[in-house]
């Protein structure tokens, strides 16, 4: 034992044993704070499910057009969005032109079991053959009712080109969807003065809800 104290004697009153002490403490916390993770296996499923609030195509759609004017709508797989096909009168002897009222044409319907909230209504992707667009407006219903401009339950956005908009932030939207209700998305179209036989306006109705 006396010869391995002198053999390391020089160590211990070196410069570097000076350092040794520090070194093996800070060896000691290391291990000390060193955290043990263990991992465990669950077996988990996740589903794909249909949305709680659809849109639904109305009484005032149309498969196919045998009389005018007619819309059509065009619901996505998923029935998340809708395109809709319009066709509105155009008269020679009227300015503004007359109005196209469809009261029924979408339908926000929810198949849940509790309520949700619908945010907001927006219209894009808008087309139109010709100059036949003079104004199309959106209403939302919380009832239906003939004439959405002068009911209480609807607000309205219109737009007048192709750029679209969107309707949110009013006396109706936020809007509670009880479980098993219908909500309403009526639509009065009015043609340009430029508008001729056999034009037509198409664009994408969304919904925003939670």
């Amino acid at each position: 034992m006396t010869k391995i104290r002198r053999a390391f004697s020089w160590l211990f009153h070196s410069k570097y044993g000076k350092l040794l002490p520090v070194l093996l403490l800070a060896g000691m916390m290391i291990t000390a704070s060193a955290t043990v993770f263990e991992l465990y296996y669950a077996n988990t499923t996740a589903t794909v499910r249909a949305s709680d609030v659809v849109l639904v195509a109305g009484p005032d759609a149309s498969a196919s057009c045998a009389k005018y004017p007619c819309a059509t709508v065009a619901l996505s797989s998923t029935n998340d969005y809708a395109t809709i096909n319009l066709s509105f009168e155009a008269s020679a002897t009227n300015n503004p032109q007359p109005a196209t009222y469809y009261t029924n044409l979408l339908q926000v319907h929810n198949g849940g079991t509790a309520a949700h909230t619908v945010m907001a209504v927006s219209v894009n992707t808008i087309a139109q053959t010709g100059t036949d667009l003079g104004s199309i407006t959106i209403y939302y219903c919380t009832t239906q009712t003939d004439s959405p401009a002068t009911s209480a339950n609807c607000a309205s956005f219109t737009f007048t080109t192709t750029t679209g908009g969107s309707l949110s932030g009013n006396s109706i939207l936020p809007a509670t969807l009880a479980a098993s209700g219908t909500h309403y998305i009526e639509i009065v179209a009015t043609a340009a003065t430029t508008a001729a036989v056999g034009d037509k306006v198409t664009f994408i109705v969304q919904i925003q809800w939670q």
